[in-house]
């Protein structure tokens, strides 16, 4: 917790936030010595040392992230430090934006030593997941007299998923955060591919192709927007027999494109592509594929302190 900054302090003080061997001597507590972390600036590393300049020292290895930075890894931030068994703090300040582009923003990964703290002040973001593609309706086989519908609807590809803002996978670790932390919004699932239609008068007959599903929008997420999906994909063909429209009313459009998520939440699924309707074929259209799951704000063992903004889980 850390030495008094002001009034009365003893070896005994010293020796019960850094440890050491009895009986103590100030010459034990040199700063880097193997007891004094190096944060503790105002201890010297050698020659004449005094009790004064202990005043605010901690037993604590802090470090602190700089704006805009993505990917973080805490063991190397901390480097040889990670294994120690002492206490460590990484701190956000206020102001200071971190994020993800394809891996969690801040992952405190495994070897850690003692004890950590993640101290935000500032935001943490994780990476927004991408929309699905919508995919291909039914098509027309056959040429001539001979065509027919093949029932070769694609199903919407998938949304992918958001990303973590912190991963945690070790022990010890507290999350105190005053400011913003922000799982990134899963992708919308792609629309499914439109029926093919076929209708035929005599010995006449045509096809309606179906339409292509609709592209999901990409989720909110670090320095990305959320998008909503493209609306109906594209419009199956018009069947027409003789140079007249036939069934003009059937809808076999590629279905919707999902919505991306906000910050923290998944993404939409992709609309199923529509049917045909026409006396020959009776397909149904492709189902869409299915939205990307948020991203969590906080994910591993940890204990948490909010009195920020959280959007995702933890």
């Amino acid at each position: 917790m850390g030495l008094q900054s002001s009034g009365a302090i003893s070896l005994n003080d010293i020796a019960g936030e850094f440890g050491g061997s009895t009986p103590h001597s100030l010459n034990e507590y040199y700063r880097g010595g193997g007891l004094v972390t190096t944060n503790n600036t105002n201890v010297p590393t050698s020659g004449t040392i005094n009790i004064g300049d202990f005043y605010g020292a901690a037993d604590l290895i802090t470090e602190t992230a700089s704006n805009n930075q993505t990917n973080i890894v805490l063991s190397n931030v901390f480097g040889s430090n990670w294994g120690a068994n002492t206490a460590k703090r990484y701190h956000v300040p206020s102001g200071v934006n971190l994020g993800g582009t394809n891996t969690h923003a801040v992952h405190a990964n495994s070897g850690m030593g003692g004890t950590l703290e993640i101290l935000v002040n500032g935001t943490i973001t994780g990476y927004g997941g991408q929309g699905g593609n919508g995919d291909n309706g039914g098509t027309q086989g056959g040429s001539g007299f001979g065509v027919f519908c093949n029932n070769d609807a694609d199903p919407g590809q998938p949304g992918t998923n958001g990303g973590n803002a912190i991963r945690i996978d070790v022990g010890n670790v507290t999350v105190t955060n005053t400011g913003t932390i922000s799982g990134g919004g899963g992708g919308g699932g792609g629309g499914g591919g439109g029926a093919c239609d076929r209708v035929a008068l005599g010995l006449f007959s045509s096809v309606h192709p179906g339409g292509h599903g609709g592209n999901g929008g990409s989720g909110q997420g670090w320095n990305q927007a959320r998008n909503n999906g493209r609306t109906n994909g594209t419009a199956g063909a018009s069947a027409s027999v003789m140079g007249s429209t036939v069934f003009p009313d059937v809808d076999n459009s590629g279905g919707d494109g999902g919505n991306g998520g906000f910050l923290g939440q998944n993404g939409s699924n992709g609309g199923n592509g529509g049917n045909s309707n026409g006396p020959h074929t009776f397909y149904n259209g492709a189902s869409g594929g299915s939205g990307g799951a948020a991203g969590a704000a906080i994910s591993g063992s940890h204990t948490l302190s909010n009195s920020g903004t959280i959007n995702g889980s933890t």
